[in-house]
């Protein structure tokens, strides 16, 4: 399985009180929600540095996971270079090691949770979400949405909202987000293709017709 994270900025890993990935939407005092999802020791996260050189033909001074040797190596190059263009740190958000880890539900409580082992599917743990249009909504779109959703997160005001899911996704299998507002009628379809997430545009009537002609009425059809 291979972890890929599309809202960093919502679903941060902390360790106190507990490891877990976490997203906190706060519109207001009384327009939040939290969720959380726990990992297990052993299982955690790693963050991939990479300090960039001048010239993008050359491989990059560093990759690792190293923090301390990614600043050592950033510190060299400007002193080597004399502070001239290059030596950027760049680092990836936590990103759970591909296939070293599982997703578990207990028995006992019903507690969804990243444990340590090995998961060598070609599935996806993705980490997304959808903002609403302005002074409107985001929901998930049952139709588009044919993956597992584990976690769920979704909070606004009169003006904005969002809504952040983890969810697993099989070759082929998506989760899609309807937005809508004052200028705002769209549908965003996020679809793991074994490879990667490709993201995919619809306005809600091309959604619709795109539905009719997928799903066509069946009241007056020839049983074969």
């Amino acid at each position: 399985m291979k972890h890929i994270n599309l809202a960093p900025k919502a679903w941060s890993f902390t360790t106190e009180p507990f490891p877990a990935f976490r997203c906190g939407l706060v519109f207001g005092r009384n327009q939040r929600d939290r969720a959380f999802l726990p990992v297990a020791a052993g299982a955690e996260p790693v963050v991939t540095y990479t300090v960039d050189s001048a010239n993008s033909r050359i491989p990059p001074v560093y990759v690792g996971t190293d923090k301390v040797a990614a600043e050592e190596a950033k510190a060299q190059y400007h002193r080597e270079h004399c502070g001239c263009f290059g030596g950027d740190l760049r680092a990836t958000p936590p990103i759970l090691p591909e296939g070293k880890f599982r997703v578990i539900k207990t028995r006992e409580k019903g507690t969804i949770m990243v444990v340590p082992g090995e998961d060598n599917t070609n599935r996806c743990l993705l980490f997304v979400g959808c903002a609403g249009g302005f002074r409107g909504g985001v929901s998930l779109v049952e139709s588009g949405t044919t993956g597992v959703i584990l976690k769920e997160a979704s909070a606004g005001n009169r003006c904005e909202s969002t809504l952040e899911v983890i969810a697993i996704l099989e070759v082929g299998q998506s989760v899609a987000f309807h937005t809508s507002g004052r200028r705002t009628d769209e549908v965003y379809v996020y679809t793991w293709n074994g490879t990667e997430v490709v993201k995919t545009h619809f306005s809600a009537e091309e959604w619709e017709q795109r539905n009719a002609v997928s799903d066509p009425p069946v009241d007056d059809a020839e049983v074969l």
